[in-house]
Formats: structure tokens, C-alpha cells, sequence
């Protein structure tokens, strides 16, 4: 019989007996990885065939039916403001003021109601109450940016009285430099060298295309009155949105209730206008005399065409909004040619073609270089 400690010194270098999910699971080479069939997980996880994401048609089509969106609203909004005032008879002789009085009446109701399906009727009062009345500075700093919108409005209608579609939509790329300067001057913005460069090929373009009218009226109407009219516009614009960038920064009320708040001194405004300039005529006529089809079309552009702008202008993205402004340009001037009688000279287009470059220009971002990466020696 073997000793005591010999047995025990077998035993402790004898192989261990396996259990039964050691039996259960094949064991693992030193060396060679664990095939994927051996594996039990392996088999449990089904094999996913690659297919093409249905999030990304989505946002294929919402990418570009916003850019769809961006080129109708920018042509139909000057095109229809043309219109209006052209059509003839009674239908162009509707009091402006009080078109845009109803546009700011439109667009509070269309505000509360979109407030009203998001928070509830009793919920509706509760959040004007904490974003409005609660936060009274802040509410009164948008009174600023109102007054600039009220007039910036009014003076549509006067721009659009004088001045072509075509021409007037030149114009009024002239908003990218009212605000690149105005945000130099108060944001302390630094201008790259290329929007510099884009801001000058602008101001070439605008009056080139300009000069092309030679000083002579459309309509019957000061072309004078109608380029200032319009460059008022753009600075209005251009003051407006420097504005609410540097006072309301980081400020994260919705969009309808900064709507809300900006309806709120623009309507007592624009009542204030009727009053001291057109009440004669409203008495006279009625608030909606001259109100016809094209009338409604530009009170509802006016009312909604900013707040879906808005909305749609998150699923483009900076070259889409580009190519929108460029395509709004040549839609308009190929509509004004049928429907207004314009005829365009080569002056009028190479002053167009100059103000499409120097909005894709200032929107260009050279590519960063590629980064330094030291070399061990």
C-alpha cells in the first residue's frame, strides 16, 4: 500500500473532474480565439441583414422639402406684395396698415392656438403667465425688436408699390449686410476675409441691377421712394436680429411665445399707425374695403410665412439655405417677365449673377487644416 503523502501528491496533480456546463462549454484554446459556433452567445444573437435606415429617407425628404419650401416662400412672398398693389381696381386700393394690422392679429391667434394644443387651455395660462407676466424684463426687451418688425412691414408695402418683383428682390439680399456690419459693430463679430470680399460683390450687384432701371419709374412710381424703402426694410432686418442675438442670447423661450410677446406691442402700434395716418379712410370706406384673394394671400404670407420659415429651416442646413435665396432670385425674375411685363438687360442680370455669388461667398468656410502631429525622433 502506498504511503499517505504519495497519494495525496497524485491526487493534487491528477486532473480535476469537469462539471457538467464546464462539459456543457468547449474549452478555450491557449491561442486560437473562440470560433463564433462554439460560442453559446453567439447563437443566441440573430444575424441582422443591413438595410437602409428609414430615418435617413426621412431626412432626405424633409431636407429637401424644406429647400422646396424656402425657394415658393422667398419668391411668393415679393411676388404676391407686387401683385397686390398692381392688380387694379378696388382690389389694390385696400388700406396697407390695416393689412398689416390683420397679419399681427393672425399670427397672435395662430400663436396661442399651436400654445393652447401643447400645453392645454388651463395650461395655456399658466405658461403665459410664468414666460410673460412673471418674466417682465425680458418681455420688455422685445419691445424693441417689435417696433423694428412693425416697420419693417409697412415699409414692404411701400417698397412694393415702386419697385418691380425682380428688382425688389434684389434688394432685399441687402439684409446680410446690414446685419454683417451691424453684428461688427455691436456683437464685435469678426468677418472672415472671403465675407468681407462677399459683401462688397453684393453692394456691386444691388447697384448695377439698379442702375439698369435708369432712374426711370415702374408704374408711375419713384424709384427713389422704392429703393429706400427697401434698404429700410433690410436695415430693420438686419437691426432686429443683431438685437434679439445679443440681448436675448441663450434665452430658450419657445418661438411662439416670443411671438406672443412680440404681437403684444406690435398690435397696439400698428393701431396707433391706422389712427394717426389712414383712420380718415377706414371711416370712410370700411376696415375691409379692397380686401380681395391676392389682399388675404399677402395678410396670411405676412402671418404665417415667418413662423414656418422657422420651423422648416431646421432640417436644411447653410448650403440649402443658400441655394434657396439663389433659386428665389431667378424664380422671380422668370415670373415678373409674364406677369408684371418685365424685360430684363444685361445689366439687370450680371448685377443678379453678382448678388447669387456673394451669397454663396459669404457663406463659404474654407476647410480647416489638418492637424500637427509631432514626429518622435
Amino acid at each position: 500500500m502506498l504511503p499517505r503523502k504519495v497519494i495525496l501528491w497524485i491526487r493534487g496533480r491528477a486532473p480535476q473532474p469537469r462539471s457538467c456546463l464546464e462539459e456543457a462549454t468547449p474549452r478555450r484554446s491557449r491561442f486560437l480565439p473562440m470560433s463564433k459556433e462554439a460560442t453559446p452567445a453567439a447563437e443566441e444573437q440573430p444575424l441582422v441583414a443591413p438595410t437602409a435606415p428609414a430615418a435617413e429617407k426621412k431626412s432626405e425628404w424633409l431636407k429637401y422639402g424644406s429647400l422646396g419650401f424656402l425657394i415658393l416662400q422667398n419668391s411668393s412672398h415679393v411676388v404676391l406684395l407686387r401683385y397686390s398693389r398692381i392688380v387694379g381696381g378696388d382690389c389694390s386700393k385696400y388700406v396697407t396698415s390695416v393689412a398689416v394690422l390683420f397679419a399681427e392679429l393672425l399670427k397672435l391667434v395662430f400663436c396661442l392656438v399651436v400654445l393652447t394644443g401643447q400645453n392645454g387651455p388651463v395650461g395655456l395660462f399658466t405658461r403665459l403667465s410664468e414666460d410673460i407676466w412673471q418674466r417682465k424684463v425680458d418681455t420688455l426687451k422685445v419691445a424693441v425688436p417689435a417696433v423694428c418688425f412693425t416697420v419693417q412691414n409697412n415699409l414692404q408695402f411701400v417698397a412694393a408699390s415702386h419697385l418691380g418683383a425682380a428688382l425688389l428682390q434684389l434688394l432685399y439680399q441687402t439684409k446680410t449686410l446690414s446685419t454683417a456690419i451691424l453684428g461688427v459693430i455691436i456683437l464685435r463679430k469678426w468677418l472672415r476675409c472671403n465675407q468681407w470680399v462677399a459683401l462688397c460683390v453684393l453692394v456691386v450687384g444691388v447697384v448695377v441691377a439698379q442702375s439698369s432701371q435708369g432712374g426711370s419709374s415702374v408704374n408711375k412710381g419713384s424709384i427713389t421712394i422704392g429703393v429706400a424703402a427697401a434698404l429700410g426694410v433690410s436695415m430693420c432686418s438686419g437691426f432686429a436680429s443683431v438685437y434679439l442675438e445679443k440681448i436675448l442670447k441663450g434665452d430658450k423661450t419657445s418661438i411662439w411665445v416670443r411671438n406672443v410677446q412680440l404681437c403684444l406691442f406690435s398690435i397696439p402700434l400698428q393701431f396707433l399707425a391706422i389712427y394717426q395716418r389712414d383712420w380718415e379712410k377706414v371711416q370712410a370706406n370700411g376696415w375691409l374695403f379692397g380686401f380681395c384673394w391676392s389682399t388675404w394671400a399677402v395678410v396670411c404670407m405676412f402671418a404665417f410665412g415667418g413662423l414656418l420659415v422657422a420651423v422648416v429651416i431646421r432640417f436644411a442646413d447653410n448650403n440649402l439655405k443658400n441655394l434657396a435665396m439663389a433659386l428665389a432670385i431667378i424664380l422671380s425674375c422668370l415670373v415678373s417677365v409674364p406677369l408684371f411685363d418685365f424685360k430684363p438687360n444685361g445689366a439687370f442680370a450680371g448685377g443678379g449673377a453678382l448678388v447669387i455669388v456673394s451669397i454663396f461667398l459669404y457663406a463659404w468656410q474654407p476647410k480647416p487644416p489638418p492637424p500637427y502631429l509631432p514626429v518622435s525622433g
